[in-house]
Order: C-alpha cells, then sequence, then structure tokens
C-alpha cells in the first residue's frame, strides 16, 4: 500500500510539472483498502513531526537545502518508517464550549519530557494569547513502536503538561487517549461529533479542573 501512495504521489507531482518538496495527503479506507486524494501542499505542514519522528529525517532541513539549489539526497528505498506517532495541537480553546477561542496570558508552565517526546512550542509564563489570530500554542508529538505505546505515552505526557491561566484542549485529547474505541481504532472522519455529544458533561468537568 505505502508503494502504491508513493507512485500515485510521483505521478500526480509529474502530470502538474511540480519541482520541489511538498505533502500529497490522502485519506485511506483501511476496510476496503482504497485511498482518496485529499489535497496537495507545496509548504511544510503543521504535522510534519509525524513523519520525522518515524523517519528519523529532519524535513525542514531537507526542504531548505533543496531551496538553496541542492539536489534531493534521498531516494524512497532510503527511508525507512519505525514505530508510530502521535500528534495533538494543544490550543487556546474550550472544549466545552464548542472550542470557543481562549486568550489569556500563561501562568505557571510544566512542559512533559522523556524519550520519545517532543514539544514544538513558543509558550512561556507570562505570555499574552491574543484574541486576533490562530490559537495554537503548541504541538506534542510523541513515538512509540506500537500504536497503543505510542497512545499510553501520549496520555503520560498530558498528564505533566501543565499550562496555568488558560483553557487548552489538553482535557479533550486525555479523554480520547482514555477511550476504548480511539486505543482498538474504532474511528472514522465522522466519530468526533458523536463522541463530544455524549462525552460533552465529562468534557465540562474536566475543563473546570
Amino acid at each position: 500500500m505505502r508503494e502504491d501512495l508513493c507512485h500515485s504521489a510521483v505521478q500526480l507531482a509529474r502530470a502538474v510539472g511540480y519541482s520541489g518538496a511538498g505533502t500529497v495527503e490522502y485519506l485511506y479506507d483501511d476496510v476496503t483498502g482504497d485511498y482518496y486524494f485529499i489535497e496537495m501542499n507545496t509548504r511544510i505542514q503543521v504535522e510534519h513531526p509525524v513523519t520525522e519522528m518515524i523517519t528519523g529525517l529532519d524535513l525542514v532541513a531537507e526542504g531548505l537545502r533543496i531551496a538553496g539549489g541542492e539536489a534531493l539526497r534521498l531516494r524512497q528505498s532510503d527511508i525507512a518508517i519505525r514505530g508510530h506517532a502521535i500528534e495533538v495541537r494543544l490550543n487556546a480553546e474550550d472544549p466545552a464550549r464548542d472550542f470557543a477561542p481562549f486568550p489569556g496570558t500563561v501562568g505557571s508552565l510544566r512542559l512533559p519530557g522523556g524519550p520519545g517526546v517532543r514539544f514544538d512550542s513558543m509558550l512561556y509564563p507570562g505570555y499574552q494569547v491574543p484574541p486576533f489570530y490562530d490559537s495554537l500554542l503548541a504541538k506534542l508529538v510523541v513515538h512509540g513502536e506500537t500504536r497503543d505505546a505510542a497512545i499510553t505515552r501520549m496520555a503520560r505526557a498530558l498528564s505533566e503538561l501543565e499550562i496555568e491561566g488558560l483553557k487548552t484542549t489538553k482535557p479533550l485529547f486525555q479523554a480520547l487517549a482514555a477511550d476504548p474505541d480511539v486505543r482498538a481504532g474504532n474511528v472514522h472522519t465522522r466519530w468526533l461529533e458523536g463522541w463530544l455529544e455524549t462525552h460533552a458533561e465529562a468534557l465540562a468537568t474536566a475543563s473546570q479542573a
């Protein structure tokens, strides 16, 4: 399947005469084995740490080399994928109030760490989160040898993370990491809407903690 997706992406780039670094995104149906083109991006994407965690490559550095005129150093056969990676985007939003923005000032701050944990952010105590722009505060990325191990590591990293002074999407991710359907992979592209309705009360309680 990976070879099919890579071949499709290369053919797409050739068809439009594209030259440079880019991302081709697909939606994969693990029941039928079918996959569907979503979009192509000609810039680095916010989820690029997931690829970096499972390949050991620095995509930003590779993109800068190409932009500087260097030839692509790697072939697809040179890239090996190891384990599973998960990224969550911590936003200054209240998940219990339909993800309403929550601007404010960051109080005390404790960041997660340890093997297989990556935290990309510019946060610091006293940082003022403005109401005018994207509410993204940080990206928390974890890696594990298995999907279940990655989810467990994510739950642990979220429990270590403390951002005082703001409501964030942290309680949502903690609840999802503990959900048996998420653990089992029994989710789909319309799953979250129903889950939010049935877990609204618990999520509101967690957001107030």
